[in-house]
């Protein structure tokens, strides 16, 4: 094939796509582009430069090698990339004003790669979206208890791997079930929403809120050592107490029993804290409920 014949074809590929393409060199040139409806790529002030002109050296780096394997295994190489406008003058320049996530695919081409960039940021919000519902209690917009789990994991590893203290309270509703009996389940859930958002307002960027139970909560608090963590939890119990929740049946009042259990060492684990505390829990509502219990 004539290098006049590549390029017609180049152009009729080029002009045909709503993505963004590029024919590169192995070496990263611009040997020509086309912006299709990408508003954030202007073609004239791209053809001619190398990526690493253009993209910051890990981004330019990350597609020179995708181009490489494409010639390389003559087959078609693809790649997530995220573009931040503060990281990328030249684009921000050109018109990139938001965060975009483009997936990139080359493909060889007589020595040179087609490198087409489309554009998938609606795709990985929705995405994200979707991971985060799966993640949060619906009715309150706490975590849920599958969310927890590895956060409870890395975070106490972490803990241990640097001699962090750590701590964790369970929170549970006391008398749940009397209180949806004589109200109503409408009520109950007004509860554990107005409990959700009550902790969320006093608790630290760092804890981690998860709804483990129907009434129960459980905050996993990092850098927080066991005395610290009966503080939080009186805390907790206190705002509980004081609360008032309107109702048409009459302003509703409730508790809250908590256990608290801290970070044992390097041979303790997320199930023997979550253990202990549950274990305090029950010791809290065997007492009378409306307490914080811990260890000794």
């Amino acid at each position: 094939m004539s290098d006049k014949q590549i390029h017609a074809r180049y152009d009729a590929l080029l002009t045909a796509t709503a993505d963004a393409v590029m024919v590169l060199e192995p070496t990263g040139l611009v040997m020509a582009c086309s912006t299709g409806v990408a508003e954030w790529l202007d073609a004239d002030a791209i053809v001619g430069r190398k990526l690493d002109d253009i993209f910051p050296e890990d981004i330019s780096a990350e597609i020179i090698a995708a181009a490489v394997k494409a010639l390389d295994a003559s087959k078609v190489i693809k790649v997530d990339i995220q573009l931040r406008p503060e990281h990328i003058p030249v684009l921000r320049e050109q018109g990139l004003s938001e965060t975009k996530w483009v997936e990139l695919r080359c493909s060889a081409a007589e020595g040179e790669v087609l490198a087409v960039f489309r554009d998938i940021t609606a795709k990985r919000r929705l995405e994200r979206q979707v991971t985060n519902q799966a993640q949060r209690d619906p009715l309150t917009g706490a975590y849920n208890r599958r969310a927890l789990r590895p956060v409870l994991e890395q975070a106490v590893a972490q803990a241990q791997r640097y001699d962090w203290v750590c701590s964790l309270m369970v929170i549970d509703v006391d008398n749940f079930s009397a209180l949806n009996d004589d109200f109503s389940w409408d009520c109950g859930d007004q509860v554990l929403q107005q409990l959700v958002t009550s902790v969320h307002s006093m608790k630290r960027t760092s804890d981690f809120l998860a709804r483990y139970g129907d009434d129960q909560f459980v905050m996993f608090m990092p850098e927080t050592n066991h005395d610290q963590g009966m503080a939080a939890g009186q805390r907790v119990r206190r705002i509980m107490e004081e609360m008032e929740i309107p109702y048409a049946a009459g302003d509703v009042h409730f508790t809250v029993s908590v256990g608290v259990a801290a970070l044992h060492g390097p041979e303790d684990d997320p199930d023997n804290m979550l253990r202990r505390a549950l274990e305090n829990l029950f010791i809290a509502k065997q007492s009378g409920h409306n307490r914080v219990e811990g260890e000794a």
